[in-house]
């Protein structure tokens, strides 16, 4: 019988993309399946899952609209369950939930399954979905006090079906490792009905349009997208850019330092990104495997790179290449805990990613508008476990997080409550349903004054949680910040200034049910009466009566100087409560008179003197470049230019034409008027550990030394701590 698999058939554009939008639709069907039949809140309401169709090889051709990273780790799944499996036949389903072997991390479960016409494996279909908890060290699977692999949940590579019969023997042992079996084992079950529907569809589409047609818009789809994504990089400027971000925290009780380098050289129609120069691989679980990193890394491109215009799939790996050298964070070697790694140090190279990206952009005429330097830049994730009032342990992720602020464009302020760029379909839990399934009362949700990071365009606005034991004696929280207890990582650019961090706090014996006896909801950490401890990133603990969890995701950068936001617009950020009178005035210098409206005279003169107090930090004197006799001249971003000189890049304000730098190259601002400050000053919600004043970190302010136009803001770490 001769193979179907790289038959040649000559399609048509329309028949194309209908069998392409089909793909789409069975597809999406997977993942409706599994919301359908799961009741896990962070699967059912934050939709931390995908679904994906493959390729017979396990590239990806059709990814779900749900976490990105899980897709793009799914392909390495199924390629070692080809290379390492003893057989595979038709109707044969395998789980597997090895970081080692493609996984995210333990939690998140791939489901995937050869399926074969006439005899021929043809293509893969799969799923993977987080599970709530599969044993571990810690409740949840997050393992935030584990130091070896062997100390979290088990790593599974099985045969959970041959020829079409689930095995109960190895469903019952999957099942019975967990914490919360009747969670987990519906779970699964939604994974097995997703592959069976799938398969359904997939069997009706080729009776209906044949295998070597299907296959042939399968293997177009890739190379379509590879010259979509090709033309688009073409139309970007080469250049190299340079960017580190940083962990504060690893597991319970360290608050190390980690530090992640990257380097992004775009050449022609491809970009390498480079982790060289990262810390080395950490005790706690917050590693990274290499096929993480990767996913991790894509992840921004897949979202303001491709957008909706170009399919995410397997055609990224044949234009985007990623290096991070073996031992580091970024790729430890095993036996590495790497429990954490899907919040952990994975997230932290779309951070990582997303900051270079943005600074390519920048250099874009023609794709500016898509600069965005952070966004969703930590998962304040928390766990809580605890006997509801049956007496039935239970517990779940919490989805808070989602409610993060993004970083502001080009063009506008950043969206507030964004959700994350690693899923397009991240929700946050309603109240009502997490009250329902966990034994607790939400005291608030409420947007978070003063959250997004000031600038020309303001980041977006964060939400502030708090929630208390109800109807239970205890609960434990499991808290795997990803980092910004300290650094908030919510880089703003080109002279805007980083949005909140990320921060978790228990009220120990707070007066919360006396208050709420008398109609009186607390708004503050003060209102709640109680003993305040703002905790370290990776925490644990038990709440019992009258104590009180308090948590915020990050907020998102600004863009621009905040000295050039329109007054009225900050007026009306006031009076929304978005931003408070007191920031307005120190940070935007807008001076708000009698009814709040804006002093237009006071206002100007309190912005001139801020500029001429950052221009009197200049380092040496300036001198004007004039454009005559230059070999080119293109944008370095909203303020600065570079110039070719005689063989020489001289870097200039583009206000007002002032020489910041001349024989250093386009990366040198040696000639620059700059400040120190504490990372207060951005704003109330960092480092609230040591009221703003961190230990580790300042901010290191840019400004033109003669017009006093800020032009970069760095979260810059203490050299006195090293690196």
């Amino acid at each position: 019988m001769s193979s179907v698999v790289g038959e040649s058939v000559q399609l048509d554009p329309v028949t194309f993309e209908v069998i392409k939008h089909r793909l789409w639709q069975i597809n999406d069907e997977q993942g409706v399946t599994i919301r359908t039949i799961s009741t896990s809140p962070i699967v059912v309401d934050g939709n931390d899952m995908n679904v994906g169709i493959f390729t017979r090889d396990g590239d990806l051709v059709v990814a779900g609209p749900y976490v990105l990273t899980h897709v793009t780790t799914m392909d390495a799944v199924i390629k070692n369950v080809i290379k390492h499996a003893s057989d595979i036949e038709d109707g044969d389903i395998f789980l597997v939930n090895d970081p080692y072997l493609g996984a995210l991390h333990q939690n998140d479960v791939a489901v995937v399954s050869p399926f074969y016409h006439q005899g021929e494996l043809i293509l893969w279909l799969g799923n993977v979905l987080h599970h709530a908890d599969l044993a571990g060290i810690d409740e949840g699977s997050f393992c935030i006090n584990a130091r070896s692999v062997f100390q979290e949940a088990p790593r599974y590579f099985l045969k959970l079906a041959q020829r079409g019969k689930v095995s109960g023997e190895v469903e019952r042992t999957f099942v019975m490792n967990s914490r919360l079996p009747d969670m987990v084992a519906l779970d699964l079950r939604a994974q097995l009905g997703a592959i069976n529907v799938a398969k359904r569809r997939m069997e009706a589409l080729i009776q209906e349009r044949g295998a070597p047609t299907v296959l042939a818009v399968m293997d177009q789809s890739l190379d379509f997208a590879e010259q979509q994504l090709r033309e688009r990089l073409a139309d970007i400027p080469d250049g190299s850019w340079s960017s580190e971000v940083f962990m504060d925290g690893d597991r319970v009780g360290s608050d190390r330092i980690y530090k992640v380098a990257i380097r992004l050289d775009k050449r022609g129609e491809e970009l390498l990104f480079d982790y060289s120069g990262t810390d080395q691989q950490a005790e706690g679980a917050v590693n990274c495997t290499d096929s993480a990193c990767y996913a991790g890394t894509v992840t921004p491109i897949y979202t303001f790179l491709c957008g909706g215009e170009i399919d995410w799939n397997a055609s990224m790996r044949r234009c985007v290449r990623v290096h991070a050298p073996e031992g580091t964070v970024m790729n430890a070697r095993y036996p590495a805990p790497v429990s954490i790694c899907s919040i952990g140090f994975s997230w932290m190279a779309a951070v990582a990613a997303m900051r270079v990206l943005a600074q390519m952009f920048s250099g874009s005429d023609k794709y500016r508008d898509r600069v965005c330097p952070s966004w969703s830049v930590s998962c304040n994730a928390n766990n809580i476990f605890g006997l509801n009032h049956k007496g039935k342990n239970v517990g779940a992720l919490l989805s808070d997080h989602r409610a993060t602020g993004a970083a502001a464009r080009s063009f506008a302020d950043g969206f507030d409550h964004t959700g994350m760029i690693f899923s397009h379909m991240s929700f946050m839990s309603d109240v009502e349903s997490q009250e329902w399934k966990l034994p607790l009362l939400y005291v608030f949700r409420r947007q978070l004054v003063d959250s997004g990071g000031p600038g020309k365009y303001r980041g977006g606005l964060t939400a502030m949680s708090a929630l208390t034991p109800y109807r239970s004696e205890r609960l434990i929280w499991k808290s795997q910040n990803t980092a910004g207890a300290d650094e908030s990582n919510a880089a703003g650019i080109h002279g805007g200034f980083p949005g909140a961090g990320s921060q978790v706090s228990v009220i120990r014996q707070s007066r919360i049910w006396e208050k709420l006896g008398q109609a009186s909801v607390p708004a503050s950490y003060d209102d709640f009466a109680g003993a305040v401890e703002h905790l370290p990133s990776k925490s644990e603990g038990t709440l019992t009566r009258g104590d009180v969890l308090v948590f915020y995701p990050p907020g998102g950068g600004g863009y621009g100087d905040p000295l050039d936001r329109d007054p009225e617009q900050v007026r009306a950020d006031v009076l929304a409560g978005a931003v408070s009178a007191q920031l307005a005035e120190r940070m935007y210098g807008v001076v708000l008179g009698d009814g709040r409206q804006v002093d237009a005279a006071a206002t100007q003169r309190h912005r001139e003197a801020l500029r001429r107090e950052r221009a009197s930090g200049s380092a040496r004197p300036s001198a004007d470049v004039s454009s005559e006799g230059s070999d080119s001249a293109h944008i370095l971003g909203e303020y600065l230019e570079a110039v070719g000189r005689n063989g020489s890049t001289v870097v200039r304000c583009r206000r007002c034409g002032c020489t910041i730098s001349e024989h250093g190259g386009e990366a040198d601002r040696s000639g620059a008027a700059t400040r120190l400050s504490p990372l207060a000053e951005a704003g109330p919600w960092l480092a609230l550990r040591w009221h703003g004043h961190s230990p580790n970190f300042e901010l290191f302010q840019s400004a033109c030394p003669n017009c006093g136009v800020l032009f970069d803001v760095e979260e810059r770490r203490k050299t006195a701590v090293g690196a």
